[in-house]
C-alpha cells in the first residue's frame, strides 16, 4: 500500500504532537508579545513598566508583590506567564486542527482575538475572581488591572498565536 503525502506533509500520528509543538511555539511568541506591549504600553503612561509582572505575582506572593523594590524575584513570574501562554497555545492549535478545514487569514486572527478574550474571561473572571481571594485574601489581579487593558492585551495574544501558526495550518490532514 502506497500513502502519498505532499512535501511538508505530516504523518497522521504524529498530527497532535506537531500541532501543539506550533502552538506552544505560537503562544510563546504571544505571551511574550502581550508582556512587552504592556511594558511599553505602561512606559508611555508613566507607569512602572513591570506593574503587570508584578500584579501577576501576587498569585504567589499576595500583595506583598506591588510594592516596588522588595527583593521579590519577577522572573519566576514571568516564566509562569510563557508557560502558561504556550500551553493555551498549543490547545488553540489543537483545536483548530480538529476543524473541518482551516479559515482563511481573517476568520484565523479571528478566532485567535476571540480565544485570546474567551481566555481573558475564563481565567479572570471564572478562575481567579474566587481563588485568588482564597490564597491571598483579595482579587489582587482583578482589582490591580483595569478591564480594558487585561481585554486587549489578551486579544493580542490570540492575534499573535493566530498569526504566528497561520503558515503551518496545512501540514497536517485533519486529526
Amino acid at each position: 500500500m502506497t500513502i502519498r503525502t505532499h512535501t511538508g506533509a505530516v504523518e497522521k500520528q504524529w498530527a497532535v504532537l506537531y500541532c501543539a509543538t506550533v502552538g506552544l511555539a505560537a503562544g510563546f511568541v504571544g505571551s511574550l508579545v502581550k508582556l512587552v506591549s504592556n511594558m511599553i504600553g505602561a512606559s508611555i503612561m508613566a507607569l512602572d513598566p513591570l506593574k503587570l509582572l508584578r500584579v501577576y505575582a501576587t498569585i504567589k506572593e499576595g500583595s506583598a508583590a506591588l510594592v516596588p523594590n522588595n527583593g521579590i524575584s519577577l522572573l519566576d513570574t514571568f516564566f509562569m506567564h510563557l508557560v502558561v501562554g504556550s500551553i493555551f497555545g498549543a490547545v488553540f492549535m489543537i483545536i483548530m486542527s480538529k476543524r473541518s478545514s482551516f479559515p482563511e487569514l481573517t476568520a484565523f486572527l479571528l478566532a485567535g482575538v476571540a480565544y485570546g478574550l474567551a481566555i481573558w474571561i475564563v481565567t479572570f473572571y471564572l478562575l481567579l475572581s474566587w481563588i485568588q481571594p482564597l490564597v491571598n485574601g483579595s482579587a489582587y489581579i482583578l482589582n490591580e488591572t483595569p478591564w480594558w487593558v487585561a481585554a486587549g492585551s489578551h486579544a493580542l495574544y490570540g492575534f499573535t498565536v493566530a498569526l504566528v501558526s497561520f503558515p503551518f495550518r496545512n501540514d497536517v490532514d485533519r486529526i
